[in-house]
């Protein structure tokens, strides 16, 4: 009995670092659309590096191709366990320009921009 408490506790103490490691999610996703499943969606935002699309106290909302809409937390809601840097927290009256998000065949984050036509990008015939 004395040594059953004794490796209980040994066990608890070792495992102890390995739950207080565990990573806090910096985003939640609000909706589901119609192209990507939730678990596509967590495994591809997670892997991600979305650095620069937090704000300090206010969550960030994008919207993915499909209509999915995944929250980025602030940095408040995220709290002191965040494993983000600081660099990645932006004021809150950011303005970010209109991209369209998606998730790429090979399960990555794809980010894009839209450009505004120019007239140097068509051929004069």
């Amino acid at each position: 009995m004395k040594n059953s408490i004794c490796l209980a506790i040994v066990v608890l103490f070792f495992s102890l670092p390995v739950f207080s490691q565990v990573k806090k999610a910096n985003f939640l996703v609000v909706k589901v659309g119609s192209k990507y499943s939730e678990p596509q969606i967590v495994k591809a935002f997670s892997a991600a590096n979305m650095c620069g699309q937090f704000l300090i106290s206010k969550s960030n909302d994008i919207i993915l191709d499909d209509g999915s809409i995944i929250r980025f937390l602030s940095k408040k809601e995220i709290g002191l366990n965040s494993t983000l840097s600081d660099d990645c927290f932006l004021p809150d009256n950011t303005k970010f320009p209109k991209v369209l998000w998606s998730i790429m065949s090979n399960g990555y984050v794809g980010k894009g921009i839209s450009v505004a036509p120019n007239k140097n990008n068509f051929k004069n015939n």
